[in-house]
């Protein structure tokens, strides 16, 4: 067996453990909720529970660069303010 692929097989194989540990806690931290807290939750307005991003500001910029051969190419980027 290649030592790199053993490796890399070994760690893959302790981080989806660790996962799988952290994944099959959650319902149980979830359960021990009190059913007031919870009925709290539910009353939570969504609107406040969203997430909002607003629009960022782009424009594009360019500038004329030589390319291997020596002849003037235009190179474009975005760039956002």
């Amino acid at each position: 067996m290649n030592r790199r692929s053993f490796i890399a097989t070994l760690c893959g194989g302790i981080a989806a453990s660790a996962a799988g540990v952290s994944m099959a806690s959650a319902p149980v931290a979830a359960a021990s909720l009190a059913t007031e807290d919870a009925a709290k939750l539910d009353a939570v307005p969504a609107e406040f529970s969203q997430y909002w991003r607003r629009r960022r500001r782009r424009r594009t910029v360019c500038t004329v660069r030589r390319n291997r051969f020596g002849r003037p190419v235009r190179v474009c980027r975005t760039v956002y303010y």
